[in-house]
């Protein structure tokens, strides 16, 4: 439900030109919506029991939602709709191949969490360079289209839980669950869209 919300508006963003423009000219939406993501990263963080009591568990995730789908409006906005259905194909894809893979994969991601932290340490230094160094945007997406491949097989890989994984989420977790697997396929989304758009250039 919650990629349908965003693929739905984003859709509205690509084919309905007053909305593309809208997005396009009001850039300054990134920010709340920004600050939006990282106060709910950090309540998933310090503050989890939120996320297992009604409604406010509920309210925080609709909330999330329209957050992420105010940046994927953005982004999809400055882009021609066949290479948006291109990075959308091959994110299905990608999605659908790394869910088999978390599924019946021997290896278990679950306890990597030292590699999970270097990799992101790694992801905001790059992102961070990026913005002064245009040359470094495309290792930075490079690497965190690999980055969110891993986080989406960690994530997956504690939804499925069982004895052949070390981790997994508990049955009153399923929002922060559905919230993170959403997060994951979003930003892997919009990094291969970003990449493609500058491969094209």
């Amino acid at each position: 439900i919650n990629l349908f919300f965003t693929s739905l508006f984003a859709a509205v963003a690509v084919f309905y030109r007053p909305a593309r423009i809208f997005f396009r000219r009001n850039w300054w939406l990134f920010i709340p919506a920004f600050c939006v993501l990282t106060t709910i990263h950090i309540l998933v963080c310090y503050c989890q029991q939120l996320f297992r009591k009604s409604p406010i568990k509920y309210i925080l995730l609709a909330i999330y939602v329209v957050a992420h789908t105010v940046l994927v409006c953005m982004v999809v906005s400055r882009y021609y709709p066949k290479l948006i259905f291109t990075a959308f194909g091959v994110c299905t894809g990608m999605v659908i191949l790394l869910g088999i893979f978390a599924r019946f994969a021997p290896c278990d991601f679950t306890g990597c969490w030292i590699f999970v932290f270097v990799i992101s340490v790694l992801l905001m230094v790059l992102g961070v360079l990026a913005l002064f160094f245009r040359i470094i945007l495309l290792v930075y997406l490079a690497v965190g289209i690999f980055a969110y491949s891993i986080f989406l097989v960690v994530d997956l890989q504690l939804l499925i839980g069982g004895k052949t994984h070390q981790n997994e989420y508990d049955e009153q977790d399923y929002i922060i669950a559905a919230l993170q697997i959403y997060h994951d396929i979003i930003e892997l989304f919009k990094m291969l869209l970003i990449c493609m758009g500058l491969l094209e250039l």
